[in-house]
């Protein structure tokens, strides 16, 4: 029988977050080529009470507690170390000793945790986060690789000790990849050894089956259907989703994703409806029964976080057959999508107007999704290591 090869995934999400991410789809890709993946997140604290959001602390408590939780036939394990304090942008978490040795304060020590769940040793260490670096160079292993999926000092949490660590661990590794065109630049200035542009993807399977099943809110929610799934987070665009809202009274806007500051900020209205976080394996039907996706981020007031995106959702949405509306960026233009590319509220509004007065070519849309596919994502990324 041949042996599984081994991969740690160091992510600064965990497996069970509602934002499935790059490193979650790279993570089930590699269990699809036939590896065994440890997926560890970025570490708890007891300074994260204090923030709040007690439904998420519970699920990253869990898998820490439970010593990890196994997944995908066994052949992913899910783990989330504690310490007493972890890196982040405030006093005391934002200095350089948190942010390179937090992990000698970890309970248990997490390489004992590896070990005992198997990956004492393994082919590939990948991050796509500089925290775990604490950790992470500890680990035996053949080749390293750190991804570069968005301009992570744009984040509030990212302190300056995490920006002058970001080129150590750059320099550490094998190789750095980047998702987007825009963070070319920025991957080149840490110099490190090797480097190549590895965009995002799309399982694609997932989002183009097409399934019968209506979401049961969909019932009593008015078509057309406007959609957008995601985070929504400071680069939201608030005002132009405030504004659509109004001016579209006849189309229905449903927006799926923790809904925390959405609740606090958007203007009710008969036609808009919060539906909260929804498991990434229900999200195909609630694309495949709306009429329109829609990515409205806020380019004006935060260009640098917006420019460096490569949206996943881009991608999720063409393959479930959904015609797209979105603002313009850079990366959008140089992916030459079916989308429609927009540059103020106005062109927001109207271009969803558009897009439910003409029939979709489905099949033109998921043929453009189909080229995306994570499969041939991951099939680059171990040639880029050399880890075949």
């Amino acid at each position: 029988m041949v042996s599984r090869k081994k991969l740690i995934v160091a992510s600064a999400n965990h497996w069970h977050s509602p934002f499935q991410v790059g490193s979650h789809h790279l993570a089930r890709g590699f269990v699809n080529a036939g590896w065994d993946v440890a997926f560890v997140s970025d570490p708890l604290s007891p300074w994260h009470v204090l923030g709040g959001n007690y439904t998420r602390l519970q699920e990253r408590y869990r898998l820490y507690a439970d010593g990890g939780h196994w997944d995908l036939d066994d052949h992913l394990w899910a783990y989330v170390p504690a310490a007493a304090l972890t890196p982040h942008n405030k006093p005391i978490l934002n200095s350089r000793w948190v942010a390179r040795y937090w992990s000698r304060a970890a309970w248990p020590r997490i390489g004992s945790v590896l070990r005992q769940a198997g990956f004492g040793s393994v082919d590939l260490v990948y991050c796509d986060s500089v925290v775990p670096f604490s950790w992470l160079q500890k680990v035996p292993h053949r080749k390293s690789l750190y991804r570069i999926a968005d301009q992570y000092a744009a984040f509030g949490k990212f302190s300056a000790a995490m920006v002058e660590l970001e080129k150590d661990v750059a320099q550490w590794v094998d190789a750095v990849v980047y998702a987007s065109h825009s963070l070319e630049e920025h991957a080149k200035s840490l110099r490190p050894r090797n480097l190549a542009h590895l965009p995002n993807g799309v399982n694609f399977d997932h989002f183009s089956l097409e399934r019968t099943e209506i979401p049961k809110e969909y019932g009593s929610i008015p078509k057309p259907i406007a959609t957008y799934v995601g985070a929504m987070d400071v680069w939201f665009d608030w005002d132009l989703v405030n504004f659509a809202v109004e001016r579209l009274p006849d189309v229905s806007f449903v927006l799926i994703g923790p809904d925390e500051r959405a609740r606090r900020v958007l203007k009710p209205a008969r036609n808009l409806f919060l539906l909260g976080s929804r498991p990434y394996q229900e999200l195909p039907i609630y694309l495949q029964h709306a009429d329109v996706g829609l990515i409205p981020f806020d380019v004006a007031h935060y260009e640098n976080l917006v420019r460096s995106i490569h949206p996943l959702k881009l991608y999720e949405y063409l393959a479930s057959g959904l015609p797209v509306v979105s603002v313009e960026w850079d990366e959008l233009r140089w992916l030459k999508s079916p989308a429609r590319l927009t540059h103020n509220h106005d062109e927001f509004v109207e271009g969803i107007r558009q897009s439910l007065a003409t029939p979709p070519d489905k099949t033109s849309l998921k043929r453009y999704a189909a080229d995306k596919d994570w499969s041939l994502i991951v099939r680059q990324l171990i040639e880029i290591v050399d880890c075949s």
